[in-house]
């Protein structure tokens, strides 16, 4: 007489292959899911940026200007301008003697005097060497180094007697070289009894 199968033992190994399916067909799942999203699950680091300099930016005319630098040991681009040895404002007295080389009234070493020859004549008058040259009604900035190289300078007096002879009214450039050699321009801001004047004078 044949053995039967034990229907409960039967069942409970079908249970045990339905199980193990799932389990496989979830971990399928599980697995496919998390290569599509490996990169969303672990993102890739980004390279951390290179070092550098960023270049100096100025203020222009409705936009943002660069800057250039010059390479290490270059030699920089020269300015148009000389270096300047003294510059102001000074009030000229009637009488008096003035040095343009520092820019003070002094007798000594001084550069022109505003000489009155009579209460209606007056001069500009080169001291110790001194020389001028009357560039004439300009703006002060305009006259620049190269224009004070090639000036034809003179020791003459300079006519400043108001009226129609008068060479320096308000507004003129007047170039120079003082008795020290330097060259320099000053400007006559106000004309009178005391002239008001700028001066720069360069190395």
């Amino acid at each position: 007489m044949g053995h039967m199968p034990d229907p409960e033992k039967t069942r409970d190994s079908a249970s045990r292959v339905q199980i193990a399916v799932a389990l496989i067909g979830l971990l399928g799942v599980i697995a496919t899911a998390l290569i599509s999203n490996w990169n969303n699950i672990f993102p890739r680091k980004a390279p951390a940026p290179t070092a550098s300099a960023a270049p100096a930016i100025t203020a222009g005319s409705g936009s943002a200007k660069r800057i250039e630098h010059s390479p290490q040991g270059a030699e920089p681009e020269r300015s148009s301008e000389h270096r300047v040895h003294s510059n102001g404002h000074l009030v000229i007295r009637a009488t008096y003697f003035y040095d343009l080389d520092s820019g003070t009234e002094r007798d000594a070493g001084a550069d022109f005097r505003w000489e009155p020859q009579t209460m209606k004549t007056w001069f500009l008058t080169p001291q110790n060497g001194a020389a001028f040259y009357v560039v004439g009604p300009a703006e002060f900035e305009t006259v620049k180094w190269s224009d004070m190289q090639r000036f034809p300078y003179s020791k003459e007096k300079i006519d400043a007697t108001d009226g129609a002879s008068n060479r320096i009214p308000a507004g003129t450039v007047i170039a120079y070289r003082t008795d020290q050699g330097r060259l320099g321009k000053l400007i006559v801001d106000e004309y009178g009894f005391n002239l008001k004047i700028r001066w720069r004078t360069y190395d």
